[in-house]
């Protein structure tokens, strides 16, 4: 026979009498299956969605090449904003760490594709011809380079590349759609190529591709130098590390501040490999809530090793007689690491069924919280991954009665087990370990989900500035071919609030550019008479452009002086209204009232009278305080994209149906959509937040659960080990009092331990934890003692079925067995 025939049928016959033992003792089977299935279930499911963000190949060829180009802009306090049109030609004329490069803007931005009978919104995004080149990416059909003759001298592209998802969802997945035009904003576009399926964007969730002719930005100063609306999309040279390209980008950055000192003030060139800049803020929750996972998977594992001690102890006799018989300590030990791994293979199968639904929840959490590219499911890759980790589960779980059966004395063993002890001190101490190290992570999962929690809660209960509880929400876009006046955009906006403000059950209404939420545009201000520093970077603020209703309607409190109403026009003198945030930082002294103020990049621009100061609106759930903000008139800065927002007294569904039937007799071709309650958007602000707190919610409870199973197997078998030592003391006068006193005793040492090294562990955690806290210190001693609280509660909860058999032992019968 060979060897490899033997080591197969050496394997095949341990392998049967691991099953003969698993359906000898089904009880301790299935617990033992379901506690791993727990602890694995949580890591598929979680793999599932770590995989495609963090570690999954990006569909381009040498993906580790390329690098998205941001700014760092001092004032902002910001290290990936955008950079100007000029800076990109800078970069393209003088650099050499990259072999192509190719600029974009920063942002998709909003398009209606389609005609007037089912105007459907999409999202476009301008890019330079070298874009694909650069991300080496190859067409499905057409191409993908924008030809000379094809960039725009000025006005509205009329070319572009669709995604593959665009090209089903526009055209029903035309095969001969290249060549043929699909009306954008009312005008045709010509589709010269179609992207593969599963291509990842460099920025947001574009579907449109349009070209971009940067040229056209550098004419006029204003946008070449000092608006900051592209990145670049680099690939790095042959043998050119990225530290290179940063010294570099470095240098040059300082000449062309050197160059423009009045334009370039505070800001430079940051390069950020493209996953990094793809994954945001992703990357630290998701590699914190795998770390929870694994440490819910170690748990079980200690859990179950010690039920596995627990079990080789009440076999000593087996494995003595079996010694004797010739049996080697190598086959002992081979066949109890057999039965772990068949018990842990069952575990991780029933595991990844869990999983399945387990991701079912979680991808709809997962939605707004991790990258758009991210497609999450249980592929090959994560089965394999989950089964790996099984048998690694599987190994270390029959380590601790594999060594304890290798250096076991035969004769001792014997006995031992004839004399009816189970387990010696040596064996306890290890029980007692597992159990410490159960409590410790328990706790440390416990206080990290109460942490997060607890953030959750502060920016939930913080107020927004607004009252959004009867308020309802709808989007719409005007075309530029029919809206292109400034004057009929104010007539559009007038006659839609008043026709909304009529219907029934609705009391005001009003619209505006931007509701309450995270990203908002910002611009550059400089106060009349109060020049910033030479070389200090302009400030930045939020700006707002709103209809005259807009304050009452969500209900922003007037502080001081006055709101918008009918005296504004786009030849009146520009007046703007601004927080109060924005008022203390730059008028503490209460004087904003009549200051003047000029907005955005262009040094002779317009100047904007301050008018009024209202109540603060945080608009970033993530930030304690709310930003200095600018609202203008939609009279004097009408937009063509908006939002409209109206307060109803009735049911919000049914007031968004009146209000999309009025948009329709107003204009049929204009979309209507993100309609809901403004409540449930600002709700939606939180959504990233939620993914990480539920989770850790979820696998703290896990890990609670199998503590507390652990704690009661311990003071089980500590129970079961001395029940002779204990009905002798009952029947020499010790009290049932007494009793439980002495088997508590003996294992709350080991939860002391635990709840010490894991109030130690917490430190770590929050440590870890601090970058996703919000309004709570990351060592909080309220969140340590309930969490404590909690974890010893369960263990009380869980020693008082063994406490009490402990003290309902009877001597006689004890005795009787001697």
């Amino acid at each position: 026979m060979s060897l490899r025939a033997a080591v197969q049928s050496l394997l095949l016959h341990d392998l049967k009498f691991a099953l003969r033992s698993a359906v000898r003792t089904p009880m301790f089977s299935l617990l033992a299956v379901i506690t791993l299935a727990l602890g694995i279930g949580a890591n598929a499911a979680l793999f599932a969605v770590v995989k495609p963000v963090l570690l999954d190949p990006l569909p381009y060829a040498e993906q580790d090449r390329l690098v998205r180009i941001f700014a760092h802009n001092q004032e902002a306090g910001e290290d990936r904003w955008g950079v100007s049109a000029g800076m990109v030609d800078d970069l393209k004329r003088v650099q050499r760490s990259f072999s192509e490069t190719a600029a974009f803007f920063s942002f998709p931005q909003e398009v209606v594709v389609g005609g007037a009978e089912r105007p459907l919104v999409g999202a476009a995004l301008l890019v330079e011809p070298a874009l694909f080149d650069t991300l080496g990416v190859e067409p499905l059909m057409g191409r993908l380079r924008f030809m000379p003759e094809e960039l725009p001298p000025s006005g509205p592209p009329l070319y572009m590349v669709l995604t593959y998802d665009a090209w089903q969802r526009y055209t029903g997945g035309d095969p001969n759609i290249v060549g043929k035009q699909i009306p954008v904003f009312e005008r045709p576009r010509t589709v010269v190529g179609v992207l593969p399926r599963g291509f990842v964007g460099p920025a947001g969730e574009a579907e449109l591709y349009m070209p971009l002719n940067l040229s056209v930005y550098l004419v006029n100063p204003v946008n070449a130098r000092r608006s900051y609306m592209f990145n670049i999309l680099g690939r790095l040279a042959p043998d050119v590390e990225l530290g290179s390209a940063q010294a570099e980008l470095d240098a040059i950055s300082a000449a062309i501040q050197r160059e423009h000192p009045e334009d370039v003030r505070g800001v430079r060139f940051n390069p950020v490999p493209l996953r990094t800049a793809l994954v945001g803020d992703s990357r630290l929750p998701l590699l914190i809530l795998l770390a929870s996972a694994l440490l819910v998977l170690v748990i079980a594992c200690a859990n179950l090793a010690g039920a596995m001690l627990s079990r080789a102890l009440t076999r000593r006799k087996e494995f003595a007689v079996r010694t004797a018989l010739g049996a080697s300590r190598g086959k002992l030990v081979r066949q109890l690491l057999m039965e772990s791994t068949v018990l842990a293979l069952a575990g991780g199968l029933l595991g990844i069924v869990m999983s399945v639904a387990a991701l079912h929840l979680v991808r709809e959490l997962a939605r707004t919280a991790v990258p758009h590219f991210a497609t999450l499911s249980l592929d090959a890759g994560v089965v394999a991954a989950v089964m790996g980790l099984t048998l690694v589960a599987g190994i270390a779980v029959g380590l601790l009665p594999a060594f304890m059966v290798a250096g076991a004395n035969p004769q001792r063993a014997m006995v031992q087990a004839t004399r009816g002890a189970t387990e010696s001190r040596r064996s306890g101490s290890l029980r007692g370990m597992l159990v410490a190290a159960q409590i410790a992570l328990c706790l440390g999962l416990l206080v990290s989900a109460g942490l997060l929690t607890r953030s959750l809660w502060s920016m939930a209960d913080m107020p927004v500035g607004v009252e959004a509880g009867s308020v309802v929400t709808a989007r719409t876009t005007l075309p530029l071919v029919r809206y292109g006046e400034a004057e009929q955009r104010v007539l559009f906006q007038d006659e839609l609030t008043e026709r909304v403000r009529g219907l029934p059950g609705i009391s005001e209404a009003a619209t505006m550019v931007f509701l309450p939420q995270a990203v908002q545009s910002s611009n550059t201000f400089e106060i009349d008479g109060r020049p910033w520093p030479e070389g200090q970077p302009e400030p930045f603020v939020l700006w707002n452009a709103v209809s005259d209703d807009y304050f009452n309607t969500l209900r922003v409190p007037l502080l001081q002086g006055r709101t918008f109403d009918t005296r504004e026009g786009l030849e009146s003198p520009r007046v703007i209204v601004i927080s109060d945030a924005m008022a203390r930082r730059y008028w503490p002294a209460g004087d904003a009232i009549g200051a003047r103020i000029r907005i955005g990049p262009d040094f002779g621009s317009p100047r904007w009278e301050v008018i009024g100061v209202v109540g603060d609106v945080r608009n970033d759930p993530a930030r304690l305080e709310a930003q200095p903000m600018t609202y203008m008139s939609h009279r004097q800065e009408a937009v063509a994209a908006l939002y409209l927002a109206a307060r109803t007294h009735g049911e919000p569904g049914a007031a968004l149906s009146m209000i999309e039937r009025e948009l329709a007799a107003m204009d049929p071709a204009l979309p209507f959509h993100e309609a809901a309650p403004l409540a449930t958007t600002l709700a939606a602000n939180l959504a990233p937040r939620r993914l990480p707190v539920i989770l850790m919610m979820g696998f703290s409870g896990l890990a609670l659960l199998l503590a507390a199973v652990g704690v009661y197997a311990m003071f089980a078998t500590m129970a079961a080990a001395r029940e002779r030592e204990l009905g002798i003391r009952v029947a020499l006068g010790a009290t049932r009092a007494a009793i439980a006193r002495l088997v508590i005793g003996q294992g709350a040492r080991w939860l002391g331990i635990g709840v010490v090294l894991g109030a130690v562990a917490t430190v770590g955690a929050g440590y870890a934890l601090r970058d996703l806290l919000f309004g709570v210190s990351s060592f909080d001693p309220v969140t340590l003692l309930a969490a404590a609280a909690v974890l010893v509660g369960a263990a009380v909860i869980a020693l008082l079925a063994p406490v009490r058999k402990a003290t309902s032992v009877d001597p006689m019968q004890v005795l009787r067995s001697e």
